[in-house]
């Protein structure tokens, strides 16, 4: 959806860059959206856009350019939304691009750009979608790398009406009229083509950028209402074990609870998947919930960790952290606070043998017979294995029974081939046996209370077992 419109203000703000500049071949960058809603939200992503503006650096405010989305490449994590997304919300086979023009830079501080400093600028132009172009502004960041890359960065918010899109009403009933896009994007200088010689071979043309397909321009959509406070959420409950920051012990706790340990946007904490207390006398812990993963009390003298990919502690939180919470990777200092704190929550000289940590056997198959387990079972498992995550205010959205297939939730909790899944950690039938997750499964696929939207072809769940 809207989201996608975001993602053309994404390029907008790349916009900020000219002789001429292109949009990076990879990295290229992202542009992301979330629609907020009060028991699902949607977020999104797609890193498919072209474009190209004429820009000096050295006075970066006189900078104009075209750029792209392919609407059609935007995920959200199911397949099926996605395609009714593409068919009922954005109908990309009539408008495939959201499309941004940029006309000027204002307001540009500094004048000039410097490699490793970030200037700011408000950008002016209009921006189309679904048929409709809109005149935009926004606020955005540039940055002149190095390595000659110039990135911008930026969001905004998108209200459906404005431009002609409506909501289905099975696929976006309970959820908001405005997509918040965030954004950041790389570009290039053009590289120069040089004269073609005799029978040789030359490059390909650059991606082409589809111009704007739509003469009238609107007024600026009007802001969205302010959005109602949220009422305030339960929290993991949790005591520090060590007090002040004067000790790297103490600072990596902090750490272990923080989602800024993470990149931007993280919810995820290191405390959401690990335990901090010995599992030796079972694995469910005084807050009624069950980790995905191990504890890591006992486990800083382990001779590796995660399956031998890391010779330390803090080398693994540094993986955790790229794979689960959005992050490039931890700082060296912060490797070495969180491995202090594990190491001082390991008291045992002679320690178990690195955990199985990811059990690849559990991650080969989808589940047999998904849907024939208990659903009274089902939700109280669910309440142990799942609400450390999507409690309300957590993580993870609210689970809505039966608005879901069954092998996409099978493929997300044990992380197979095709999970489309982002911060959300495998369970291995270590921590979560076959049993307890056909039970979760058919409770999550049973007894809808909303029309459900990712079988409607099928005719109801799909046992899908392999």
């Amino acid at each position: 959806m809207k989201r996608v419109l975001g993602s053309v203000v994404v390029l907008l703000a790349a916009v900020a860059s000219a002789d001429v500049w292109m949009v990076a071949p990879k990295p290229r960058g992202f542009v992301r959206f979330t629609i907020e809603g009060p028991l699902d939200d949607v977020n999104g992503e797609t890193r498919s856009m072209s474009g190209n503006f004429t820009v000096d650096p050295k006075a970066w405010g006189g900078g104009k350019g075209t750029f792209a989305v392919d609407l059609t490449t935007l995920r959200t994590g199911i397949d099926q939304r996605d395609e009714d997304m593409r068919v009922e919300f954005l109908e990309t086979k009539r408008f495939p691009f959201a499309i941004l023009s940029l006309d000027s830079l204002t307001q540009a501080a500094p004048a000039a750009l410097a490699v490793g400093q970030t200037a700011t600028a408000q950008a002016t132009g209009s921006f189309e979608v679904h048929g409709v172009r809109r005149a935009v502004s926004l606020p955005i960041k540039v940055r002149l790398e190095s390595d000659s890359r110039m990135v911008a960065s930026g969001s905004f918010s998108v209200p459906f009406a404005d431009f002609n899109i409506s909501r289905p009403q099975r696929l976006f009933l309970k959820l908001g009229d405005t997509a918040d896009v965030s954004f950041e994007v790389a570009f290039v200088p053009k590289a120069t083509p040089k004269p073609a010689e005799p029978n040789v071979a030359t490059a390909p043309p650059l991606e082409k950028v589809p111009e704007p397909t739509v003469a009238q321009v609107l007024p600026p959509a009007p802001k969205p209402k302010p959005k109602a406070p949220r009422k305030p959420k339960p929290a993991l409950q949790f005591t520090f074990l060590f007090k002040g920051l004067e000790e790297p012990k103490a600072r990596g706790e902090r750490l272990f609870h923080a989602p800024e340990t993470g990149g931007p946007g993280n919810k995820m904490t290191c405390f959401h998947c690990h335990a901090k207390s010995d599992e030796r006398s079972g694995i469910l812990l005084k807050d009624g919930h069950i980790r995905a993963a191990n504890t890591m009390y006992n486990a800083g003298q382990r001779p590796k960790f995660w399956n031998g990919f890391a010779a330390t502690s803090g080398a693994a939180a540094s993986i955790c952290q790229k794979q689960f919470m959005k992050g490039q990777g931890l700082e060296s200092a912060q490797e070495a606070d969180l491995q202090a704190f594990i190491d001082a929550i390991s008291p045992d000289p002679a320690p178990p043998l690195d955990y199985a940590a990811n059990n690849y056997r559990s991650m080969e198959t989808l589940l047999r017979d998904p849907t024939s387990g208990d659903v009274a079972k089902g939700k109280a498992l669910a309440d142990k294995y799942c609400m450390t995550c999507h409690l309300d205010g957590r993580v993870g959205p609210v689970w809505a029974p039966g608005l879901y297939e069954p092998d996409w939730v099978v493929r997300r909790v044990r992380r197979l081939e095709g999970h489309q899944n982002k911060q959300m950690p495998p369970w291995t039938i270590t921590r979560l046996p076959d049993s307890d997750l056909r039970d979760i499964v058919t409770y999550l696929t049973s007894n809808p209370k909303e029309p459900t939207v990712f079988n409607r072809k099928k005719g109801g769940a799909s046992g899908g077992s392999r």
